[in-house]
């Protein structure tokens, strides 16, 4: 996929976009990893520099968020089966998009003003 056309379908996704690593060689065992879009899209330049028409080698589902490598994924020689098992129960599912997601929209939860600083002071 291009950087343009991954950084579009990853704008127009609604779901919270993910990665599944292997890093247990020999094993079924994997981490999902969750990605906010901004950093995501930021990184994509940084490691992607020279404009929207570089192939990046990654694929995009809009419809679930997923972020994969096909070279990485044939790389680990599991069946989809397999590969499906291993995020049983996994925290992060294809499309748990959560009006909660960003954090930079999130207040700051205030403290309860007691008036008495003399504590602070040493």
């Amino acid at each position: 996929m291009k950087l343009g056309e991954l950084r579009a379908a990853i704008r127009k996704t609604k779901e919270t976009p993910f990665v599944n690593i292997y890093p247990f060689p020999g094993t079924d065992k994997g981490f999902r990893f969750a990605l906010q879009k901004t950093p995501l899209l930021a990184e994509l330049e940084r490691v992607y520099p020279g404009g929207k028409a570089i192939e990046t080698g990654l694929d995009f589902n809009v419809d679930t968020g997923k972020l994969c490598c096909p070279t990485y994924d044939d790389a680990i020689g599991l069946s989809v089966e397999e590969k499906a098992a291993a995020f049983a129960g996994s925290a992060v599912e294809p499309g748990s998009a959560a009006d909660d997601d960003d954090l930079l929209g999130d207040a700051p939860a205030s403290a309860p003003d007691s008036g008495d600083l003399d504590d602070l002071l040493v």
